[in-house]
C-alpha cells in the first residue's frame, strides 16, 4: 500500500473519530494539515496494516490527532493529521 493512501486512512480514520464531536447532521469536518508524516517501511501485499488514531489536542472547532500504521507489530508510518468542525 503505498504510503499516501496510508496517510489518507490515517486521516479518513481521524475524521470519523472527529465526527464524535459533531453536533449530529448539523456540522462537517475538514481535514486542515498534515505534519510530522514518516514513513519507516513498506506494506506489501497480504500485509495486515492496522491504523491508530488519537486525539491530542481539541480546542474548540480545532482537533489535532497523532495516527500510527502498524504491521505486525511494527510502525510503518506514522502522522499528525489536524482537522476543523464546520457548520454544514
Amino acid at each position: 500500500m503505498p504510503g499516501v493512501l496510508q496517510l489518507e486512512a490515517m486521516a479518513q480514520v481521524g475524521g470519523l473519530l472527529m465526527m464524535r464531536h459533531a453536533a449530529a447532521g448539523k456540522q462537517l469536518v475538514d481535514f486542515m494539515a498534515a505534519d510530522e508524516v514518516k514513513w519507516r517501511k513498506p506494506v506489501l501485499p497480504g500485509d495486515a496494516l492496522i491504523i491508530e488514531v488519537e486525539v491530542m489536542k481539541s480546542r474548540g472547532k480545532i482537533c489535532k490527532a497523532r495516527g500510527i500504521c502498524k504491521v505486525g507489530g511494527d510502525i510503518v508510518s506514522e502522522a499528525e493529521v489536524t482537522f476543523m468542525l464546520r457548520d454544514a
